[in-house]
């Protein structure tokens, strides 16, 4: 299926959507090639030529993501809605799935906080240890750490979709 050509004085041309929905021209183009937008029609130069509801659609995935949902979710969100359904009861159930998930990190990073605190507590203010190969401060964690390999510092926890920045 070839892409639909247009006039070269219609649409808005990527810098200006991009601009308006406040994403980059690359982010524009990668949904564009996961499906997540529809492929712009384009001008007789080849240039991308998009609509105010595109622009609407940028602003509506920017805030989802902002909100947790994935870039599959986002996509049958969209679906439902351009196939004339109300999405809202959809969007209301993996709104509380996230919910849940966010508590349970919570608990999770609680916990995990217990278990720093008391090991940083057994060495802090003491004589510096010393340290025959390996630290240990690290050698010497009770067992409590057992379940908390992606609590690394500057680790996000891991997201379901990845997107160009």
């Amino acid at each position: 299926m070839g892409l639909k050509v247009c006039n070269d004085f219609m649409g808005l041309r990527i810098g200006t959507v991009a601009e308006r929905s406040g994403l980059s021209a690359p982010t524009i183009r990668y949904y564009e090639s996961v499906g997540l937008l529809a492929p712009a029609p384009r001008s007789s130069t080849g240039y991308r030529h998009y609509t105010d509801t595109t622009v609407e659609e940028l602003r509506f995935i920017k805030k989802a993501q902002a909100l947790g949902f994935s870039l599959d979710e986002i996509r049958e969100i969209l679906k439902l809605s351009r196939s004339g359904r109300t999405p809202c009861s959809r969007v209301m159930d993996l709104a509380r799935r996230h919910l849940a998930a966010v508590e349970s990190r919570i608990e999770q990073l609680s916990r995990f906080r217990e278990v720093l605190t008391r090991e940083i507590s057994k060495w802090d203010g003491r004589q510096e240890p010393t340290c025959d190969g390996l630290c240990q401060i690290i050698t010497s964690a009770d067992g409590e750490t057992e379940g908390f390999d992606d609590f690394r510092v500057g680790s996000p926890a891991p997201r379901q979709t990845r997107r160009p920045k």
